[in-house]
């Protein structure tokens, strides 16, 4: 009896990893199209509104109209520079000199430094930037 049993468990055995590895192919069967060749486009223009809503669909009140406060525009009045004149560069290493007239004082300034004010932002041979009450002007080298 236990023989029979033994052959049973290994021929079941058996018997599914033949099935696994041989599977059945099923058949193919070909798709038929349809084609229609005498077809018509439509078109028409979908139109829709947007209307505003008042109301809240959440909480059910109606919405104020908030009025934003009016800005009061005021001019910016045109900034009057001091009389300035780019006379040249001088260049010692790594330090370079400017050399500015302002008001008719001449000064020797380096990047970042001021007078009268006027701070001196960024030079080179042909023109020096300068800012004055928040405002930047370039000036070119005088000839």
């Amino acid at each position: 009896m236990l023989l029979v049993l033994v052959i049973a468990v290994w021929g079941t055995i058996a018997y599914k990893i033949i099935v696994a590895l041989n599977p059945d192919i099923p058949e193919f069967q070909p798709q038929e199209f349809v084609t229609k060749s005498n077809y018509k486009v439509e078109t028409s223009i979908d139109t829709f509104s947007i209307t505003k809503v008042n109301r809240d669909p959440f909480l059910g009140t109606y919405s104020k109209k908030e009025e934003s406060p009016k800005k009061a525009t005021t001019k910016k009045k045109p900034i009057s520079w001091l009389p300035i004149q780019y006379h040249g560069i001088i260049k010692n290493g790594g330090n370079e000199m400017y050399i500015v007239s302002i008001n008719g004082k001449q000064h020797l300034l380096k990047k970042g430094q001021a007078r009268d004010s006027i701070q001196l932002l960024y030079g080179n041979v042909k023109s020096i930037t300068m800012r004055y009450k928040n405002t930047s002007k370039i000036f070119k080298l005088k000839q």
